[in-house]
Formats: C-alpha cells, sequence, structure tokens
C-alpha cells in the first residue's frame, strides 16, 4: 500500500486512499486511482506518480553546481555610412 492521500469529494476533505494503483492516462501522465478510507467513494489524483520510499538515516546533502556566468554585454552595432 502507497498510502496516498487524495481529497474526497463526498468527505470534502483530504483523506487517505485505500486500495490505490498507479495508471497513466490517455495523454500519459501519471494518475493514482483508489478509494476513500472513510466513505468509500472513489477518488482520483491526477500527477500522483509512483510514490517515494522515505529512508529513514543519513542522507547526503545535495551539491548545488554554481551556474556559469553569462556576459550581457551585446557588442555595438557599427554606424552605417551614407
Amino acid at each position: 500500500m502507497l498510502a496516498t492521500e487524495g481529497y474526497c469529494v463526498k468527505c470534502k476533505a483530504k483523506r487517505l486512499m485505500k486500495g490505490e494503483s498507479q495508471v497513466t492516462m490517455k495523454n500519459g501522465r501519471p494518475a493514482t486511482k483508489g478509494t476513500c478510507s472513510v466513505c468509500g467513494t472513489k477518488m482520483f489524483k491526477i500527477g500522483g506518480g509512483p510514490s517515494k520510499v522515505v529512508k529513514k538515516g543519513k542522507t547526503k546533502p545535495k551539491s548545488k553546481a554554481k551556474p556559469k556566468a553569462k556576459s550581457k554585454a551585446k557588442p555595438k552595432a557599427k554606424a552605417r555610412k551614407r
């Protein structure tokens, strides 16, 4: 069980989904469907891709790469002779 949280239309509150499954919509986007753990109404969460497993313990801090400085100066246009 993934323990996904979604909005129940009948309860009008965020509830945990029971029996959820990962699906792909016709346009290729991921979604999650299941039932409300309180009232049993069908629930559907768009963009609910595979849930990430949270591991307890030490985690490495992410190194932030510094972006390269871009020169904003544009070369001056040459004057035209008439």
